[in-house]
């Protein structure tokens, strides 16, 4: 699929969550946990999530800036997790270190990883697989589980789910595509798929319109039963 086409779906799904709150009339609503999810700010983030698995092709229209953006947000978020939890651990010495401090080494660690591997990323191989999708929503994760919830750790949790939702919706996306994804790489090399949309074609052009449907009647259902 192209950018417009992922940017679409992307926005689309970023949606949802707004639906939900909009029906049950919140700003947000809880993760299970004390954190709350904010979807109005998650929108612009799943538009560009939508874009990010393209950073494995730096002259895609998701590629040069995507990459950029998740670079540096995933190292300034493995670096501050890490020194949040040395302060933690040292400082106030309010936690056990292997409560906090050894999964902020383990994010710390796969983002650096994620950093060195890009450059020699083949295209629909890393980035467009279940590992990559799990390292992303680590961070989501990591908040949740060792975080206190407050208004800052609320905000930069919303930004970052709504990433996730936009990366999601760029693999499912592919799914209907020629080539698919390859959901379980490195475990299993083969690309899985469900359709044969070529992208830039007409079908690639009707898939637009029918997921504009498909998540139309989606928003309804939500505000009329939830």
């Amino acid at each position: 699929m192209n950018g417009y086409t992922h940017m679409i779906v992307g926005g689309l799904s970023g949606a949802v969550p707004v639906a939900i709150s909009l029906a049950e009339k919140k700003f947000g609503f809880s993760l299970g946990s004390e954190h709350v999810y904010y979807p109005a700010l998650g929108i612009l983030p799943a538009v560009a999530g939508s874009l990010g698995p393209d950073i494995d092709l730096p002259n895609s229209k998701g590629g040069r800036a995507v990459r950029l953006f998740l670079k540096s947000a995933i190292t300034l978020f493995g670096a501050l997790s890490l020194i949040f939890a040395v302060y933690l651990c040292f400082i106030d010495k309010l936690i056990r270190p292997v409560n906090v401090l050894f999964p902020a080494l383990a994010i710390f660690i796969l983002v650096c990883l994620v950093r060195l591997l890009l450059p020699i990323a083949r295209h629909r191989k890393g980035t467009h697989s279940g590992l990559a999708l799990l390292i992303i929503l680590s961070p989501v994760l990591y908040i949740i589980g060792y975080m206190s919830a407050n208004l800052l750790t609320n905000i930069l949790l919303s930004i970052w789910f709504g990433f996730c939702i936009g990366w999601i919706s760029h693999l499912a996306a592919d799914t209907f595509n020629r080539k698919g994804v390859p959901w379980l790489y490195p475990l299993d090399g083969k690309f899985y798929r469900i359709a044969n949309i070529v992208t830039g074609g007409k079908r690639e052009r009707a898939f637009r319109k029918v997921c504009v449907v498909v998540f139309s009647v989606v928003y309804l259902a939500i505000l009329i039963y939830v």
